[in-house]
């Protein structure tokens, strides 16, 4: 029996839902027990890396290690020349012969933790592509007309940058990765000067874009599922198949990306209960989901996590940082022909997983009128693998069947 069809069969048959004495809450919170063991279960066998890796968000608990006299300090606001993460989820940010790992560590000489590689680098990023054993989990940096290619920390040559990616030129001032899901296929965005290029990895085709906010970047960076281009030390949040840019930014990374002395952006979200970014708070989730591309997600209010990328840290992010105008708490979510469907009281959201999240037009639609539920009291929503049956859960009940929309009518 799967996991989907015994926990809708637990919840409608098991003598306790029938009981006078269970309320409708405390069955719901033993599913919500149920369903996060499964999920526990699911994500730590698929996914053995997730456990016991170090991350950028971990690093902020360790203890500081002393400052050499006559390094850099990383807070002195003169920026950084590349940025990458490692295999363990660890940022690296790289400025002349030096280099700062994770959230507060402070300057090294770069040649003491990556042996053989030169200073004054202009680019780096790591690549995760399972399709390509050669290039999956390396790290590359760029410097002049050359790459240098790493296991980790074990170095595995250096090649002209036109070997290993076609078309992108010498010179480079930013590199980062852009898996499908995040852009149409898996690629590699470059920046120099204020172009932009994006190399499919499929195709090896190269496109230019010019993307009038995202210029000059001297850093390219990826953390868990948002792109940014650094300027110096401010920073820009990126939509990495439009170029679009929110109108808050820039932003400085000393507030953000590094701990420096009377800074932070806590002081300016002290609105905020932080047990929210703290992904095992007591605070409840309100709906899980995963995508056709295997991406998951974990709601709660008007946040999400992204678990599957827990590797490189946990950090929730604001919904409509992904999906366009949703905000605030959603009573069920689900995923169905590469569509991700958000329910919230009587309206029912529709976005299409091209790249990023786009709502499609002409919703939100009345959830009654979209898939029949006349009860807008909704609890959870998810579709089975394989499958086109909606499992809808109110209270103590939970119904199965096929919704109204049709493929026709979300072209």
């Amino acid at each position: 029996m799967s996991g989907c069809v015994y926990i809708a069969w637990r919840y409608i048959f098991s003598p306790s839902t029938n009981s006078a004495q269970t309320e409708p809450r405390d069955t719901m919170k033993s599913l919500l027990w149920e369903l996060c063991l499964c999920s526990v279960l699911a994500f730590t066998s698929s996914h053995p890396w997730l456990k016991g890796r170090k991350n950028i968000t971990l690093d902020m608990t360790t203890p500081p290690e002393p400052r050499i006299p006559g390094f850099p300090d990383r807070c002195d606001g003169l920026g950084f020349n590349a940025i990458t993460l490692d295999n363990d989820g660890v940022s690296y940010f790289f400025r002349d012969e030096f280099v700062w790992k994770g959230f507060k560590a402070e300057a090294r000489l770069i040649n003491a933790t990556w042996p053989r590689l030169p200073s004054h680098l202009q680019a780096a990023f790591r690549l995760h592509q399972p399709s390509a054993p050669e290039l999956h989990d390396k790290i590359f940096f760029f410097k002049g007309d050359m790459v240098w290619q790493y296991n980790n920390m074990v170095p595995e040559g250096s090649f002209p940058i036109r070997e290993k990616f076609p078309g992108i030129p010498d010179n480079l001032t930013g590199a980062v990765e852009c898996p499908i899901g995040d852009c149409y296929a898996n690629s590699v965005i470059f920046s120099k000067g204020n172009a932009i290029f994006v190399l499919d990895l499929t195709t090896n085709k190269m496109k230019e874009k010019l993307w009038p906010r995202v210029r000059g970047c001297t850093a390219l960076m990826k953390w868990i599922d948002k792109y940014y281009c650094f300027r110096g030390t401010y920073f820009l949040r990126f939509n990495p198949i439009t170029g679009h840019v929110a109108p808050q930014y820039p932003k400085d990374s000393r507030d953000y990306f590094m701990r420096c002395k009377g800074r932070g952006h806590w002081s300016k979200n002290s609105t905020v209960d932080r047990n929210i970014f703290n992904s095992c708070s007591n605070l409840s989730y309100d709906e899980f989901t995963q995508d056709q591309l295997g991406r998951i997600y974990a709601f709660r209010g008007n946040w999400y996590f992204r678990p599957d990328l827990k590797r490189d840290g946990r950090h929730p992010w604001s919904l409509n940082s992904s999906w366009p105008s949703l905000h605030g708490k959603v009573d069920g979510v689900f995923n169905w022909d590469h569509k991700m469907y958000f329910i919230k009281g009587p309206q029912l959201f529709i976005y299409k997983a091209e790249g990023s999240y786009s709502l499609i037009d002409g919703y939100p639609k009345p959830v009654e009128e979209e898939l029949g539920i006349t009860d807008s009291h909704i609890d959870a929503t998810f579709v089975c693998p394989h499958t086109s049956l909606l499992y809808v859960i109110q209270e103590h009940f939970c119904c199965a069947f096929h919704p109204r929309i049709s493929l026709p009518n979300l072209l």
